[in-house]
């Protein structure tokens, strides 16, 4: 059946099962719902590629992380390819990925997949940033891309950014340690550079606390590495009393390093952490942690991506999204409290 057919088997016009078919347009969720399921009773199957063709787009999106991760390996960045994926979807779009290779791999496929137009553009996740001449490389043959970092690069022709702001949610994280009367903490991080620890250990100074240099470790981004990081930290005495953990990932294994040597969470040292993946509430005590909004940043990536390649004026080329602390039960007053003063 063409689509034409299907329309006036259904009753309905070639423009609402097209509608229906990409999500896009004034149709209302009843009907789409309707020719969804008429067609899967029907075995109906548009020619999705030929469609794009003649419209000269793939209808699909691109998304790379400028990093030494994998993408698949890494529970932020799979929470948040969730939630680009999610927002993508409900305007017809498809991402596409590649979660093997080496990083200057997935650079390079990346650039073929938009001079080709096997995408119609690209959604960038710095490490913490991005290399504006890569940029200018991507873009240069009529691409469009938008890059989630942590600071805005300079403007470049055809991208927008999303900037991750960390700053209050670390904020949030030294108020509450502070206040609860920690004033020693320990800080394990994943991989460097990183901006979180100049960024904690200046708020945490400003509150009457310190994080010294022999309380900071540097761990990878298993579990395990969590765990040895944990070891190596708390057989520093004396030990801090609290410890920041850069990513939930990491505090699993802390938290399991830290029980197994006969250490109560947050009872005799509160753990913290940062991202609050899916199952950052489940661990045991459930995680006190830095809530990244995953669903927003895919938002806010793929609003403004469309924007660019509908051509919709104006474009806004600039947004932010915030962290947040949540207080779970790894964080408590420290055994001797010291009363805080702000």
């Amino acid at each position: 059946m063409t689509i034409e057919e299907f329309a006036r088997l259904i009753g309905v016009s070639s423009a609402t099962v097209s509608r229906a078919i990409h999500g896009r347009g004034r149709i209302s969720p009843q009907t789409r719902q309707m020719v969804l399921q008429r067609m899967e009773e029907l075995g109906f199957t548009p020619n999705l590629h030929a469609q794009n063709l003649a419209h000269r787009r793939s209808r699909a999106v691109g998304l790379e992380y400028l990093g030494h991760t994998e993408v698949l390996s890494d529970m932020f960045l799979i929470a948040l390819a969730r939630g680009i994926q999610r927002v993508l979807s409900s305007h017809g779009y498809n991402l596409l990925l590649n979660p093997v290779g080496i990083a200057s791999e997935r650079e390079s496929l990346l650039r073929r997949w938009t001079r080709s137009h096997a995408v119609d553009g690209a959604i960038v996740v710095g490490n913490p940033d991005v290399p504006v001449d890569w940029l200018q490389k991507l873009v240069g043959h009529r691409g469009f891309c938008v890059v989630i970092v942590h600071h805005p690069p300079p403007p470049v022709v055809n991208v927008g950014c999303v900037t991750l702001d960390l700053s209050r949610g670390i904020a949030q994280v030294a108020q509450m340690l502070c206040a609860m009367g920690h004033r020693a903490i320990g800080y394990i991080g994943s991989i460097q550079p990183d901006p979180v620890l100049p960024m904690l250990c200046g708020e945490v100074q400003t509150r009457g606390g310190v994080i010294s240099e022999r309380h900071v470790v540097y761990a990878g981004l298993t579990p395990g590495d969590g765990a040895n990081a944990a070891r190596a930290l708390l057989g520093r005495l004396p030990r801090p009393t609290a410890v920041f953990v850069r990513t939930d990932v990491l505090a699993v294994g802390a938290m399991q390093a830290i029980r197994e040597m006969g250490l109560c969470i947050p009872t005799d040292i509160s753990v913290v952490a940062h991202d609050d993946v899916p199952f950052a509430q489940f661990t045991d005590p459930p995680l006190t942690t830095v809530r990244v909004d995953y669903e927003e940043l895919g938002k806010s990536a793929v609003e403004m991506l469309l924007a660019m390649l509908e051509r919709r004026e104006p474009v806004e080329r600039l947004r932010t999204v915030h962290t947040s602390l949540i207080q779970r039960a790894t964080a408590a007053p420290p055994l001797h409290h010291t009363p805080y003063q702000n």
